[in-house]
């Protein structure tokens, strides 16, 4: 079974991070990328499409907005996004919410 990703964060490490993983997305499922500058992440998902590195494009490839240091909103988006796996690389001051997010919805947190 496929497990759609999360990832948290639209800086450098999320950038490569989100390559690598829509460079795998046929043993993945879908990525979503959020951050709370949403344009960051489509700047992101542009540079993956420009490169080539989408392997399935049958899966989704996305970005949404999150303040991620609220709770409540991150746990509502790892719901919406189906997501099994929560890949954090935003800012160290949102590491607890994003945990407390993961514990509420069962989601493996990275």
């Amino acid at each position: 079974m496929k497990k759609n990703i999360l990832i948290i964060g639209a800086g450098g490490v999320a950038h490569v991070a989100a390559h690598k993983a829509a460079m795998n997305n046929n043993v993945l499922g879908d990525i979503c990328i959020a951050s709370r500058t949403q344009s960051k992440c489509d700047a992101i998902i542009d540079s993956i499409h420009r490169k080539n590195h989408l392997q399935n494009p049958e899966n989704r490839l996305y970005s949404k907005q999150i303040d991620a240091t609220d709770v409540d909103a991150t746990t509502q988006l790892i719901k919406e996004t189906n997501s099994d796996i929560v890949v954090n690389l935003g800012a160290a001051f949102i590491n607890m919410s994003v945990l407390e997010a993961c514990l509420n919805t069962g989601a493996a947190y990275l």
